[in-house]
């Protein structure tokens, strides 16, 4: 499940050019090729996704193109060593917790914030689908918000 908030309704409402930045390793993350992956798929679902759910956000057509707005985000926690307490994890589990904002390019000011986590079970997923899907679930979150 994601959760957010809309930091700027005004802002967010107005919307513009969108351009994805990376979900970066956080405290509890490791930097590897592993989230790089990650961050590589739910990038990936966002951008596959989020052009065709909502009228508020474009992607600029050309590289050089000013944007309006950024999306980052950080991974903040990946892997078997879960520092969340209440969360007991078995060998074949693996723990994924993701947040993130939409920030204006110009001021620098956060107009959305997204937060996520996932227990994947290494049996029957594959962590990089999930980071798609999730990807694909944070698009649908953004277009969802009024």
């Amino acid at each position: 499940m994601i959760t957010g908030t809309v930091v700027n309704s005004s802002a967010f409402e107005k919307g513009g050019t969108l351009v994805l930045g990376t979900f970066k390793p956080g405290t509890d993350a490791a930097a590897d090729d592993q989230t790089d992956q990650l961050s590589a798929m739910m990038i990936k679902g966002i951008k596959d996704t989020l052009p065709g759910e909502n009228k508020r956000f474009t992607f600029p057509v050309d590289t050089q193109q000013d944007s309006d707005c950024l999306l980052e985000g950080y991974i903040e926690d990946y892997g078997h060593d879960v520092r969340v307490a209440h969360l007991k994890l078995r060998k074949d589990q693996t723990y994924l917790s993701v947040n993130g904002e939409i920030w204006l390019r110009e001021t620098g000011e956060k107009i959305f914030s997204f937060q996520t986590s996932v227990v994947i079970n290494l049996k029957t997923q594959n962590p990089n689908t999930v980071a798609y899907q999730i990807g694909v679930a944070i698009a649908h979150f953004i277009a969802a918000k009024e």
